[in-house]
C-alpha cells in the first residue's frame, strides 16, 4: 500500500484531488492511504514526529509555510530525499526555482485528471523499480551496494571511489566502463572519471553539477551535449 499526502489550504481542491487519486488507484488496483492536510505547519509537524509518506501533492501558495518551505524542510531538514513530491500551483513560473528540492512533477491549477494520472503512473514506475545492486571485489570479499543508495562514483587510475547517501566512501580496484552495464537508467556518466546517479542532483550548470552531499563534479566537453539532453527529456 502506497501512502499519500495532500497539502492544500483549500479544501475543495483537496477534495477534488483525494476523489481523482482514489479512482486513479482503483483503476490500477493499487491500495493507496490518502491523507489531506490544510496547512504546510501541520503537514510538518506530522512529519517530524517520524510519520513518512511515499508522495506529497504539495500547493506551493500556502496561507503561511510556503510549499517551497515545505519541500526544504523535507530534503535539508528531514534529510528525505525519498518522498516523491508534485507541486501543484497557478504559477507555471515557480518550476524552474524548484530544481534544488527535487520534485517528481509540476501540475498547473486547475487540475486535470489526465495529468494527474500521468504524474502518478511516473511515480509509480519509480517506485517500482526493482531493486538493483552494484557488486564490486574487495580483496578475496565479494561485496554489493543498493543502487538507490549511491550518488556518485569516481575513478581515480584503476581505483574507483563509490559515495553513498549515508556519506561512506567505499574504494576498491576496477574500471567505470564495467561498472556502468551493472546501473539502472537513473546513472549517467558526465565524464571519464564521473557516473553520477541523477536522483541526488541539485544544481547543475553547463560545466559543473552538484550533488546532494555538496560535491561538486566538472562535465567534460564529450559529454555536455548528451547530458543535456538527457536533463531536457525528464
Amino acid at each position: 500500500m502506497y501512502k499519500i499526502g495532500i497539502c492544500d489550504d483549500s479544501k475543495l481542491t483537496c477534495t477534488e484531488l483525494e476523489n481523482m487519486l482514489r479512482d486513479i488507484m482503483q483503476s490500477l488496483r493499487i491500495e493507496a492511504e490518502i491523507e489531506p492536510w490544510y496547512s504546510g505547519e501541520s503537514l510538518c509537524k506530522y512529519l517530524e514526529a517520524g510519520n513518512r509518506f511515499d508522495l506529497i501533492f504539495l500547493d506551493i501558495e500556502l496561507l503561511k509555510l510556503s510549499g517551497i518551505d515545505v519541500g526544504n524542510y523535507i530534503r535539508n531538514y528531514l534529510d528525505d530525499l525519498k518522498t516523491s513530491i508534485i507541486y501543484i500551483s497557478y504559477n507555471r513560473s515557480y518550476a524552474m526555482r524548484l530544481f534544488k528540492i527535487q520534485p517528481l512533477d509540476f501540475l498547473v491549477k486547475p487540475l486535470q485528471y489526465n495529468s494527474v494520472r500521468e504524474s502518478v503512473e511516473m511515480f509509480l514506475k519509480r517506485a517500482g523499480r526493482k531493486k538493483t545492486f552494484l557488486e564490486y571485489r574487495t580483496g578475496n570479499n565479494y561485496c554489493r551496494e543498493m543502487c538507490e543508495d549511491i550518488i556518485y562514483l569516481t575513478s581515480d587510475n584503476k581505483k574507483i571511489h563509490l559515495i553513498t547517501i549515508a556519506n561512506k566512501e567505499i574504494e576498491f580496484y576496477g574500471k567505470l566502463k564495467a561498472l556502468k552495464s551493472q546501473l539502472p537508467s537513473n546513472f549517467i556518466q558526465i565524464h571519464q572519471s564521473y557516473i553520477i546517479n541523477e536522483d541526488y542532483m541539485v544544481e547543475i550548470n553547463y560545466e559543473q553539477v552538484q550533488m546532494s552531499n555538496g560535491a561538486i563534479l566538472n562535465i567534460s566537453k564529450p559529454y555536455r551535449v548528451e547530458v543535456r539532453n538527457r536533463l531536457l527529456r525528464k
